[in-house]
């Protein structure tokens, strides 16, 4: 396989179950993937017919990853569709959790899981194939061991803001890229569109924007990437196998995913010549394939929430947010249909956005809109604030699911205007996903400058930015929120957060870059607190500027000397 969690070679170690198959024309058994940390089915086993082993149940830490398996004698003619697999989970408080199951390739069939709670749980499981019903029960162990912070959920005291299940704030910085199963080395670093580059496998490619504070990664099939299936009776194996791969790596170098279901769908072609023929030749044969804007073509709605539930069922285990187009207009019935079922089927009631955005609907949770412009970066901060309050109006969180420039992925002021739009966004309760074309600095339109919508280039410059904005970040807890701020003494626009235990403040020179502006004074509230330390930061290199007692209750605090931006902590 391409790297996904246990082992999945067809010579790898097996259990079965004792439960019978009851005469399942494939002869279906079960197969727990014995992986690290894992566990085993609460029954006695056997390795073949006549040896029998029983097990006590192994543990699995709170939040880890759990997976199940089964393979079949013969082969199905198609085993995405001709097999149905469920489960339910009981945990230790006795709620109970649908879980679906999917084909994985290779002659098998998965559950995955994570469990959210410490004790005992219970499960079930069954196989439908040919009309014919198998079942089997087991327990496992969830230890109080955290593993990762869980899932992450919308904050109940915040409706613009997002916490993880450990209670730990998330604050979303992310990012997208084109990455299909035929390019397994990815350009990054290129300084012009000929020149030198640096070429790295998926794994580096993850690792470098991991450490760089990037914690959120956007997957969005038929959209630069690799399409998972043919048409919606035909999945693709080889695609669905290396999409494991890409989204396990992205999660275990600090990234949660941002996962689209249909991407730009039927209008989907490597280039817009193929596309047009593609969409020609449908429409001449009235053979419709997707039915977005026909919502009262329940034979077609019907197999794309059958390819809904294949995706939450392979990738709910790593996916934190879903969306269900990508740049599409659909019939609000539609969407509204199509939410709704992903709701009902996702074991974690994820939430779900679309794009073009509908945040007006009910079902949808997230407005995702997207943005791609090349303001001056004196407007960067002033334009965030703007689309922030056009973007919010609607009273559910913002993640900007696709950012970057026009015209061209970088330019002389690229890095700064990135910058001063990651800082301020932070500060306006939305989350901006950047569009990463890093392999080349002219990697776009042939490298010639023309209006539209031209991605960003995340060089070293950029991930240094990042890093410390999410370091930064960091240190924030839970309950910030908007705060009230002044500035005197010069041209800067003031942004502020507070908490009880904190209060944060960003600070941009708006008037120009290259005057080192002093006797700035900034007023604000205090956290409620006697003891506190004023600590100003650099937004360019991280380095603490200036770090000093603040008294308590003293609303005004002297700014050190600056030329383009500068952030304060008071904690």
């Amino acid at each position: 396989g391409f790297g996904v969690q246990g082992p999945i070679d067809s010579d790898g170690p097996l259990i079965m179950s004792s439960a019978r198959p009851n005469g399942v024309t494939a002869s279906i058994v079960l197969a727990i993937l014995l992986t690290a940390p894992s566990c085993r089915s609460g029954h006695p086993v056997s390795r073949t017919n006549s040896f029998a082993l029983a097990s006590t149940p192994e543990s699995v830490p709170r939040f880890g990853f759990f997976e199940m398996a089964w393979r079949a004698e013969h082969p199905f003619p198609n085993p995405f569709i001709d097999v149905v697999v469920d489960a339910e989970f009981t945990a230790p408080d006795g709620a109970r959790i649908a879980v679906p199951g999917f084909y994985y390739g290779s002659g098998r069939w998965m559950i995955r899981f994570r469990p959210y709670a410490a004790g005992r749980w219970e499960y079930s499981w069954e196989l439908q194939a040919d009309g014919v019903r198998t079942q089997g029960r087991g327990q496992l162990d969830c230890t109080s061991r955290d593993d990762g912070k869980g899932r992450v959920r919308p904050n109940p005291a915040n409706s613009m803001r997002w916490v993880f299940d450990n209670g730990d704030p998330y604050f979303p910085i992310g990012l997208q890229e084109g990455i299909t199963l035929q390019s397994p080395w990815l350009g990054i670093d290129g300084e012009g569109r000929n020149g030198p580059r640096r070429d790295v496998s998926v794994e580096d490619y993850f690792k470098i924007y991991g450490d760089a504070g990037f914690n959120l990664f956007r997957f969005s099939q038929r959209n630069s990437g690799d399409p998972l299936f043919d048409d919606l009776d035909h999945y693709r194996e080889r695609e669905s196998i290396f999409t494991d791969h890409l989204l396990d790596t992205a999660r275990r170098y600090g990234m949660r995913v941002f996962f689209g279901f249909f991407g730009t769908y039927d209008l989907w072609a490597p280039t817009r010549y193929e596309r047009w023929i593609r969409r020609m030749l449908t429409l001449g044969l009235r053979r419709p394939r997707e039915a977005i804007n026909r919502p009262e073509d329940s034979a077609t709605i019907e197999k794309e929430e059958r390819f809904v539930r294949y995706c939450i069922a392979r990738w709910g285990a790593y996916a934190d947010f879903w969306e269900l187009l990508n740049e599409r207009l659909a019939a609000d019935q539609w969407t509204s249909r199509m939410a709704a079922y992903v709701h009902a089927v996702d074991p974690d009631h994820k939430p779900v956005s679309t794009s073009w955005e509908k945040p007006a609907l009910r079902e949808i949770d997230i407005n995702a809109p997207h943005w791609y412009e090349s303001e001056r970066a004196l407007d960067s901060d002033l334009r965030v604030r703007q689309v922030a309050a056009e973007w919010k109006r609607f009273g559910k969180p913002v993640v900007v699911g696709e950012q970057g420039n026009s015209g061209m992925n970088w330019d002389p002021g690229s890095a700064l205007r990135m910058r001063i739009r990651a800082w301020t966004a932070l500060f306006q309760e939305i989350s901006l996903v950047f569009w990463n074309t890093s392999w080349s600095k002219a990697g776009m339109n042939y490298g010639r400058y023309v209006p539209g919508d031209s991605n960003i280039y995340l060089g070293p410059e950029e991930r240094s930015y990042i890093r410390t904005l999410g370091d930064f970040a960091a240190r924030l807890d839970p309950d910030v929120r908007i705060g009230e701020i002044s500035v005197a003494g010069g041209d800067v626009r003031g942004y502020a957060l507070k908490s009880p235990r904190l209060t944060a403040a960003y600070l941009h020179h708006y008037g120009d870059h290259s005057t080192v502006l002093r006797a700035v004074k900034v007023t604000l509230a205090s956290p409620e607190s006697r003891r506190l330390v004023a600590e100003w930061i650099d937004p360019a290199t991280g380095a603490v500027v200036s770090r000093a007692p603040v008294r308590q209750g003293e609303p005004t605090l002297d700014v050190p000397p600056f030329r383009v931006d500068i952030a304060l902590l008071v904690m």
